[in-house]
């Protein structure tokens, strides 16, 4: 699995005294991205995309730490990808890829995951919809990381993963996908066959909204002018083969 963090050559390593990291975060990779500042949410309409995935780590004594309850010996984290805006219905494809090929549905739904627990994900706007969970690894070791929402001053020991991600389809009225980073207590396995509600504490922690990254479709007038683009460059070639 790669573990490329140049992502944070700007964005990590500010010196100085290191302030609390969220628990996990998500942050920009590979494609074009900008940060909404109104939805405090990391957006790309690039085609394929990767996409980072961060933990902090329980060193140091600073901040909020992904595991913190014993017995969490393995460090699973889960991705979950949501339909925008809100529908009930499957109504995307996309591939997951982790670095050692494409990644498998954990668990899918309608809701606000884990549907298991009455400590959801925060709606913001985002659930009740439907999901897919992809369960993953934090199993790299750990390096300074940095708070990726910009202005974010602080640093600290953490781990990364990295997703490239391909939305091979949406369904009617999607435009677009979301992005969450959830852990849970115990030995770090959640469970999507348990009853609803069976555990009160399942959730350890998420990535908060303002760390969290959307992919939207491109706006009309980028599709006209990239569809204008491709008849262009097929003309210049049907001429060069005339002539």
């Amino acid at each position: 699995m790669r573990k490329t963090l140049a992502v944070f050559a700007l964005l990590a390593l500010w010196g100085g005294a290191a302030y609390a990291l969220p628990a996990l975060q998500l942050g920009p990779g590979v494609g074009t991205w900008t940060y909404d500042t109104g939805t405090q949410t990391w957006v790309t309409d690039t085609n394929p995309f990767s996409l980072f995935a961060y933990a902090n780590a329980a060193v140091g004594g600073n901040g909020d730490f992904a595991w913190q309850s014993a017995g969490a010996s393995t460090r699973n984290a889960y991705l979950v990808i949501s339909a925008v805006p809100m529908i009930s219905f499957d109504g995307f494809d996309v591939t997951v890829d982790n670095g050692a090929g494409a990644m498998s549905i954990f668990d899918s739904g309608f809701g606000a995951p884990p549907v298991q627990d009455n400590n959801d994900l925060a709606p913001h706007g985002i659930f009740d919809t439907w999901f897919e969970i992809y369960e993953f690894q934090f199993d790299a070791a750990a390096v300074t990381i940095g708070d990726t929402q910009p202005g974010g001053t602080g640093t600290g020991m953490g781990h990364a993963e990295e997703f490239d991600i391909t939305i091979n389809s949406l369904g009617a009225g999607v435009t677009g996908i979301h992005m969450d980073l959830f852990v849970v207590e115990g030995d770090g396995t959640f469970d999507p066959s348990a009853p609803a509600n069976s555990n009160k504490k399942l959730v350890n922690a998420f990535a908060p909204f303002s760390h969290d990254a959307q992919h939207v479709v491109p706006e009309p007038t980028t599709l006209v002018l990239l569809g204008v683009g491709i008849m262009g460059a097929g003309i210049a070639s049907r001429r060069r083969r005339r002539s």
